[in-house]
């Protein structure tokens, strides 16, 4: 199975970084379900729960994009 952007729900790992000085300040989660954007969150756990939520209730698969890493299925 190949996650398809445009119709799953993609659960992005997002690297925060200060504007000023560069430097990593964190991580954000963002939940998609296709070209909408469902939330964003300060956990992976939320998120993922959001996710499978979504998919559980539209029939679709969900995925988890961690960066630097395949995406992998969450449903």
């Amino acid at each position: 199975m190949t996650p398809d952007p445009r119709l799953d729900v993609m659960v992005y790992q997002i690297a925060m970084v200060d504007a000023l000085e560069g430097g990593a300040i964190g991580e954000r989660w963002s939940v998609w379900m296709g070209e909408d954007c469902e939330g964003s969150f300060d956990s992976e756990a939320d998120a993922v729960a959001e996710a499978r939520q979504l998919a559980r209730e539209h029939g679709r698969p969900a995925w988890l994009v961690l960066e630097g890493a395949a995406p992998s299925a969450l449903i």
